[in-house]
């Protein structure tokens, strides 16, 4: 059996399964989340709600790709609703069908770009340290993320889905970028971009309206007693081909919103609409009021309220607790529509009945972006009101959970894309207080990004977040917090300049507004004491330490987490002036309290242990500090990964202990491999990359350097 009768065999099966899930249906009418349950897995079969009537041509170049006859990438370029992620989830389950896998990165913005590549990168087996690169966004981690894909079976499918701007997958068409072309498999792009300068090299396959055939035949599968041919053909007609609009029509005349609405009324009703917005747009946002007009009619007014407070979110899984708001406070604009605080779960069962929402995964419901904004055009007040209340909801679940938690981490991420929506779409139309709110929440989520790994999704939502906080102004205290955590990462990635220029700045503003004493400006003269260790400026780092200290006195905790920061990096500065036993006082104090506040597995807790043990080897007692070492070594590769920053700090450590205990070919060796490590994960100008540079260039002089141990 060759590739096209597979492909045949996988249409007839589920053609077979339509027509058992019609019958099913037509059966059990009366049950409303039975048919509603049995409708989804309806549509899941044909291949989306739109199915593929007119796209079998298309739906055979791409299978062609999947199978190497073509190079890739490609991009599947169209408007929006034209059905570009119908016809990539088309073509996945004809690959899942073949046995290959799929993986699906939405790659709207950076910050959900760089969680869904961390996301595949642990789902196709990715080693822990790689996995690690690729959440930090090293100079190494699209390389890394393209050798793991290249050795898993070949078959695969990996789809970038609403890329619309092809700036985020950092390259196109450069081979340094995220999309690239591979023998094992396919990495197809949807996009709205169908400007081809803009994707290089890439197969461009367009994605336009259907002809009125294929139309008509969509509106029939979709609501068969809703009239004749000639009328389905005419609301094709009227629709544009637009496949997100005749998958709205098609869905609402077979529900029992429409009560008898024939396809001739509904035409009619579009005819009536007034204006004249974008084609395709126009005909999407009447097919919304239809539906929830009808909706209204039939008793769930409070659906259309639920809708518009979910157009805020992005599209990808809403959890119901964004949508769980007292509608009965909101200025809506439409009479009728401000009805009691019904149930949620009633309005999101008569969304899904005429497809204005589908479930989402994992849970929570998905929204098309064009429905969502469909549902927010209209007069000032209630958008206004809308947008408020999402950003309040959102700062809500996100409050709730506890930063420090690895557990909680996921919960973050699922929130994260919702946040960069808010952030673009909403940030500029909120009251002064809900735009303060976005702002801490994203500060807030930046924070959680940076302390969990994901570096890279960590800066880019401050500084997307910074991008659309100008009402506020620099001086504003939630502005400083994002500059600041900012700060931090651009402190990581080596440029120690432009962080204390940043931290400085932070601080000029915050003096004045705060007071020395205010936690947030011990924040600041904390890190600006870090930045002068990491230059090697020791007195000038624990004066700096000190001071925060002693100004700390009666503010924060004595086992406050940021104090206990301080005392350890205090106890780092005096360490590398040479008065190790002042130290070591300073650091096992520090030690016995976060064993009791963080518990020996502790990131923070290994790095005091970290610290003490290079003040033994410093002190020459090397057999004693090897073993501490190697003990560390397991302990961080198996919290951060072999490759974590941290874990090679200790590999570092490990090559000048070997080196001063004689073993000169082994520590060349373990210099050299971490060298290529931290070429890798860090970048070649990386000031730790250069010191493991310098400390093999001199051994292999017969010069030993000692490690300046960072902190």
């Amino acid at each position: 059996m060759n590739d096209a009768d597979d492909d045949r065999a996988v249409a007839d099966a589920l053609r077979e399964r339509l027509q058992l899930a019609d019958e099913i249906v037509e059966e059990y009418l009366t049950d409303d989340g039975l048919e509603a349950r049995l409708r989804a897995i309806k549509d899941k079969h044909r291949g989306g709600p739109a199915g593929l009537f007119g796209r079998r041509a298309l739906l055979d170049d791409l299978l062609a790709l999947t199978r190497g006859a073509q190079p890739g990438p490609a991009v599947l370029a169209g408007p929006g609703g034209s059905g570009k992620t119908t016809m990539a989830a088309a073509l996945a389950e004809h690959v899942r069908a073949r046995g290959g896998r799929v993986w699906w990165v939405p790659a709207l913005d950076p910050v959900t770009l760089a969680q869904g590549l961390t996301d595949v990168a642990r789902r196709a087996g990715g080693a822990p340290h790689d996995v690690e690169a690729i959440a930090r966004g090293t100079a190494d981690a699209a390389d890394r993320f393209w050798r793991l894909l290249e050795r898993t079976e070949p078959g695969w499918l990996l789809v970038f889905d609403e890329a619309d701007d092809p700036r985020v997958l950092a390259g196109i068409p450069a081979p340094a970028g995220w999309v690239r072309p591979s023998a094992h498999g396919l990495a197809l792009v949807t996009s709205r971009e169908t400007d081809r300068r803009r994707w290089g090299a890439a197969r461009i396959l367009d994605v336009g309206p259907l002809d009125v055939d294929d139309a008509a035949r969509i509106l029939r599968e979709l609501a068969p007693a809703a009239g004749t041919e000639d009328q389905a053909r005419t609301l094709a007609r009227r629709l544009d081909g637009h496949p997100l609009s005749l998958h709205l029509a098609g869905s609402f005349l077979r529900s029992r919103a429409a009560r008898d609405v024939t396809f001739a009324a509904y035409e009619r009703a579009v005819g009536a609409t007034t204006g004249s917005p974008p084609r395709g747009r126009s005909t999407a946002r009447r097919a919304v009021e239809l539906s929830l007009d009808g909706l209204a009619r039939r008793g769930v007014p409070h659906a259309r309220p639920v809708l518009q407070l979910a157009g805020c979110y992005a599209a990808t899984a809403i959890p119901e607790g964004l949508l769980d708001a007292d509608f009965r406070s909101a200025p809506l604009a439409h009479a009728g529509s401000a009805a009691p605080n019904r149930p949620l779960a009633e309005a999101l069962r008569g969304l899904r009945e005429v497809g204005l929402v589908r479930d989402g995964s994992p849970g929570g419901i998905v929204v098309h972006p064009d429905v969502g904004r469909a549902s927010l055009d209209g007069p000032e007040p209630p958008r206004s009101w809308f947008r408020n209340t999402a950003v309040a909801l959102l700062a809500t679940d996100v409050g709730r959970l506890p930063h420090d938690r690895p557990e909680s981490w996921p919960e973050f991420s699922l929130l994260g894309p919702h946040l960069l929506s808010l952030l673009e779409s909403t940030a500029p139309q909120v009251d002064r207080d809900h735009l303060v709110l976005l702002m801490e929440t994203a500060a807030r989520m930046a924070g959680v990004l940076n302390l969990s790994g994901a570096g890279r999704a960590g800066s880019a939502l401050c500084e997307r977040a910074l991008v659309h906080s100008g009402e506020l102004g620099n001086g504003h205290p939630t502005v400083l917090q994002l500059r600041h955590i900012l700060a931090w990462a651009v402190a990581d990635r080596g440029d120690l300049a432009g962080a204390e220029d940043l931290y400085r700045d932070v601080l000029r503003h915050r003096l004045p507004l705060l007071g020395p004493e205010h936690p947030d400006v011990l924040k600041c003269r904390h890190e600006l004491a870090w930045i002068a260790g990491c230059r090697q400026e020791w007195t000038a780092a624990e004066n700096g330490y000190r001071a925060v200290l002693r100004d700390s006195a009666g503010v924060l905790d004595p086992d406050d987490p940021d104090l206990l920061i301080t005392r350890h990096e205090l106890g780092w500065a005096i360490a590398n002036q040479g008065r190790f036993e002042e130290a070591r006082e300073v650091l096992r104090a520090v030690l016995a309290d976060r064993l009791l506040v963080l518990g020996p597995g502790h990131q923070r807790t290994l790095g005091t242990r970290h610290e003490l043990a290079w003040i033994t080897a410093r002190e020459g007692e090397w057999a004693q500090a090897e073993t501490a070492y190697r003990e560390l070594l397991d302990l961080r590769a198996d919290l951060l990964g072999a490759e974590h920053p941290e874990t090679l700090a200790v590999r570092h450590e490990l090559a000048w202990i070997a080196a001063r205990r004689g073993r000169t070919l082994e520590a060349v060796a373990a210099y050299a491999d971490v060298l290529d490590r931290r070429r890798r994960v860090l970048g070649e100008d990386h000031p730790e990359t250069r010191a493991t540079r310098e400390a093999l260039e001199e051994l292999r002089r017969g010069r030993i350097v000692d490690a300046r141990h960072p902190v």
